[in-house]
């Protein structure tokens, strides 16, 4: 195995890079040639250990974390549910009782109770309320003492105020499809995420909501190929509204391609393009495919994955990047093959389906943009921290909540591959005519909701459950709570 060459002019970035590859390196020797062990196995009753020490009382230095509380609870509840461990009893109802606690008056989730309603907290609460939550009001403190909620009917869905957050995600919309964070916020392209996601699972998507989200999310798009933070807008009046004084799609990146943001664009648009390809505006797919296989890392990397170019590797990349961003992209990848190859009718029939369901899951066959095998030996090997449980950024890194839950969804969507599948829909299709009468009907949310469970793939024993591609839960919550809310 070769070392990154530096040219022979040694900078601040490639002397961390080789001490980054030397420390990967001594952690796989042991696994590598011809006397080479078995990989180890997921230490996951270490992990799980770790990850309910962090349900207790931190220490001082997480007093910093005070906006991110949503976010502790999401990534606990997920991580521990992917390993087949999940919240339950007290901690169930505490988790829930605390989520609540952060609604705000005016919409959204804070990230902390007090705090003002956030997308990327209102996101976090949401799948975390997804996971560990159920139909029924909020637990009372009698119900927490007992360690009873989602059991007595109390999981605390029905206290989430659905019309709030609608209304104050329509007040954070702006002309050219991009949202804002929060009110009098900064625009961000993983708010448009955070928006399709929270709609989607709650129930209350809108073609009015979703309108030019498509636009914004291509117009994001980096001449490397994959997807900066935000572009420029620029505006002039009609009469007493502002509209952009040129096409969105021409509206220029700004900044650089970054593996967070690039996962919530492509995850965002992916799920347009299955609602409906006149939701989602074309991206360059041949530079985005370079970009995105160029993120995974070589052999003196240990498969690894990298956020941004020339950067170094990161267990957290292994969801972004990785799982999350490959397993989107091969479904595009298979979709756009399905309309230019001869194919049978469309599966799903609906005035809001299009041809998106077009034989997505026959045309990926042996489709793979990532080496799986490479991503799952980084998480096992170079990831895992021994004894004290938890999983890390990489070797020299402390454990944290966010990179267990990270490598973790990276690690399931190694062991499980999972693509849209028309008959999936189909089936979607029928359960929501039977949970709505016909003067309910709604043909956009009818779609909306087989959209949500399209979703599937072979579920052989592994290690981790499998997590939905798009929103990060594992499968069996999101078909909770879409049949909940749908109802």
């Amino acid at each position: 195995m070769w070392a990154t060459p530096d040219d022979w002019y040694p900078s601040p970035t490639s002397i961390e890079q080789r001490h980054t590859e030397e420390a990967i390196h001594a952690l796989f020797e042991p696994y590598v040639g011809t006397d080479a062990r078995p990989l180890p196995t997921l230490r996951a009753h270490e992990h799980i250990a770790y990850l309910h020490r962090l349900l207790e009382p931190l220490p001082a230095p997480y007093i910093t974390f005070d906006a991110n509380r949503a976010w502790l609870v999401y990534w606990v509840a997920h991580a521990l549910d992917l390993l087949g461990q999940p919240l339950q009893g007290t901690n169930q109802a505490r988790a829930i009782s605390t989520l609540l606690h952060f609604q705000a008056p005016t919409g959204g989730f804070g990230g902390g109770p007090g705090q003002i309603g956030h997308l990327m907290s209102t996101y976090a609460a949401v799948c975390a309320l997804a996971i560990v939550g159920g139909p029924g009001a909020m637990p009372s403190a009698e119900d927490i003492a007992a360690g009873h909620s989602v059991d007595v009917g109390r999981g605390g869905w029905d206290a989430i105020d659905r019309e709030a957050i609608y209304a104050w995600m329509m007040r954070l919309k702006q002309p050219d499809g991009s949202f804002l964070v929060h009110e009098h916020g900064e625009i961000d392209v993983r708010a448009s995420y955070c928006v399709l996601v929270i709609a989607m699972l709650l129930g209350i998507a809108t073609e009015e909501l979703i309108d030019g989200m498509g636009s914004f999310i291509a117009s994001c798009q980096t001449y490397e190929g994959g997807f900066a933070a935000q572009s420029a807008a620029t505006y002039q009046s009609d009469g007493a509204r502002l509209v952009p004084s040129v096409s969105v799609s021409h509206q220029v990146p700004q900044g650089e391609a970054h593996g967070g943001y690039a996962f919530c664009a492509l995850a965002a648009h992916t799920h347009l393009s299955l609602l409906g390809a006149r939701y989602a505006e074309p991206i360059a797919m041949r530079p985005l495919l370079r970009w995105a296989t160029s993120l995974q890392g070589t052999a003196m990397e240990g498969g690894g994955f990298r956020g941004r170019t020339n950067k170094l590797v990161d267990g957290c990349y292994g969801w972004f990047c990785g799982g999350g961003l490959m397993t989107a992209l091969e479904a595009l990848v298979a979709q756009e093959s399905s309309f230019h190859s001869p194919a049978p009718a469309p599966v799903v029939s609906s005035p809001a389906s299009d041809a998106s369901w077009q034989t997505v899951s026959d045309s990926a066959g042996g489709l793979e943009l990532l080496d799986r095998d490479a991503l799952r030996a980084y998480i096992l090997v170079a990831a895992q921290v021994p004894r004290t449980g938890g999983l890390r950024d990489k070797p020299g890194k402390r454990p944290d909540a966010y990179h267990t839950c990270y490598n973790l969804s990276g690690l399931s969507l190694c062991e499980h591959r999972l693509l849209p599948h028309a008959e999936a829909a189909q089936t979607a299709l029928r359960a929501y005519d039977t949970l709505r009468s016909a003067s309910q009907h709604n043909d956009f949310q009818r779609q909306c909701y087989a959209t949500c469970l399209a979703w599937q793939g072979a579920l052989d024993e592994a290690l981790v459950a499998p997590t939905h591609p798009i929103f990060n839960i594992s499968l069996p919550h999101v078909a909770r709570m879409v049949s909940f809310m749908y109802a």
